[in-house]
């Protein structure tokens, strides 16, 4: 197996944003990722937005992140009252290249033991994302598991969402005219 100095991985990760350019667009869609970059993009373009120049921080660590998160777009009409969030794309100044993409999830708090949580209330467990459905309090160990529905933690009960996403933001029901609020963002080489 090959291994990379943090160097490398970082000098890597700092060519992606000299590759795609000024004037990226972050764009975020609806149904499940194509295969990859170069297949044409599936479901429903909720937002398009516009980076910075200097869209995401010099790589440190073998990691790089979007500069000045949280960012902010507006839902496209196409979203209409609603549609959830599956994937984005990274993609050059017109909107039309593909250069990067990965999964969408909402941001959500880690799960804690022995808290109160209401309905809707989101919590990240083992690499997924819950959404509470019964108000309650959870267990003492453990947590939401699984991909179901009505599973059982103390009193309280959640639902699976998905799995927790490359990118996270603040809604992942995006609507036509909504501020989306992008919370959080990284890429990692992990040719260590």
């Amino acid at each position: 197996m090959i291994q990379l100095s943090v160097a490398v991985r970082n000098a890597r990760l700092d060519a992606i944003e000299t590759t795609v350019g000024v004037g990226a667009k972050l764009q975020i869609w609806s149904g499940a990722m194509p295969a990859n970059c170069a297949a044409a993009a599936t479901g429903t373009k909720l937002l398009e937005d516009t980076l910075a120049s200097d869209w995401a921080a010099a790589a440190s660590g073998g990691s790089k992140v979007l500069n000045n998160t949280p960012i902010t777009g507006t839902g496209l009409p196409a979203a209409g009252g609603g549609t959830q969030a599956g994937y984005f794309r990274i993609a050059d100044s017109t909107g039309s290249t593909c250069h990067e993409q990965g999964t969408v999830s909402v941001n959500a708090a880690a799960w804690a033991a022995g808290t109160a949580v209401v309905v809707n209330q989101y919590a990240r467990n083992g690499g997924n994302i819950y959404q509470c459905t019964a108000a309650g309090t959870t267990a003492g160990t453990g947590g939401p598991s699984g991909t179901g529905t009505g599973i059982s933690d103390g009193t309280a009960v959640w639902s699976y969402v998905s799995a927790v996403g490359d990118m996270t933001i603040d809604n992942p029901s995006i609507a036509s005219g909504q501020t989306v609020t992008v919370t959080s963002f990284s890429m990692t080489d992990g040719n260590a």
